[in-house]
């Protein structure tokens, strides 16, 4: 849910000053100035051993670059919040990229669109989801290596799980402003292990069976949950 700090009006009104004076910007220079303690608070939240907090401020800092480019000051989204969701959304990309890169060995990564491909041709075939010891066999590949994928794409999935909602909403660019926002107000609406399962089944494309051996639940459990978050998202929408 979008943080009560963000909900002043002090943005618009530096937005519009510096638009006074003719200079788009220069009113975005504004924006950046005024709105630097963003990229300190997104370095604090993303930061994790094998980071630099400098690198993520940096990172946080282009993402308040682009914000203050973008920004519409007609819109009734403050800039603040809407700083905050493209920081975010920047920050996730570079911590998800620099985790991957650390910890996917390339014989697994060369394997993932395999291993995606036959998660797909088993799945329809048998009408469930495959277990290991099936996708092995269509893979033509040993048990133990499709465990190996499964950790690693469970692995990289984490970072989000830890946290899910504004993060994982805030890393799909294409979703607009005021879309997303009704996205994150539905999240309010749903408990910690709901949001896990709709951010690794929808956004991280994590399988059920995946889902669950990571949060300790079977897959029918993880069904259960997720149908039930959707509709009380759905709910949410609804006047």
């Amino acid at each position: 849910m979008v943080n009560p700090v963000f909900v002043g009006e002090q943005s618009p009104a530096l937005f519009g000053h510096a638009c006074a004076d003719g200079s788009r910007r220069a009113a975005a220079d504004r924006l950046v100035t005024a709105h630097q303690h963003l990229c300190r608070r997104g370095a604090r939240k993303f930061w994790r051993s094998g980071l630099e907090r400098c690198d993520l401020e940096q990172v946080a800092a282009v993402g308040l670059i682009k914000a203050s480019r973008r920004y519409d000051p007609a819109a009734s989204t403050p800039f603040e919040a809407y700083a905050w969701m493209t920081i975010v959304g920047e920050l996730m990309h570079y911590v998800r990229d620099h985790e991957r890169a650390v910890r996917v060995p390339r014989r697994l990564k060369a394997l993932e669109p395999h291993f995606n491909r036959a998660l797909e041709v088993c799945g329809a075939r048998l009408g469930h989801e495959p277990s290991d010891a099936e996708l092995a066999a269509e893979m033509g590949i040993l048990e133990h290596t499709v465990a190996e994928i499964r950790r690693v794409r469970v692995a990289a999935a984490m970072l989000p799980l830890d946290d899910p909602g504004a993060r994982a909403i805030a890393c799909d660019p294409s979703i607009a402003i005021e879309d997303r926002m009704l996205v994150d107000a539905a999240f309010a609406r749903l408990s910690l292990l709901e949001r896990r399962i709709v951010v690794g089944v929808y956004v991280l494309g994590l399988t059920q069976l995946e889902l669950g051996r990571t949060l300790g639940l079977s897959s029918r459990r993880v069904s259960r949950v997720r149908h039930a978050a959707l509709a009380r998202m759905q709910r949410a929408w609804v006047p």
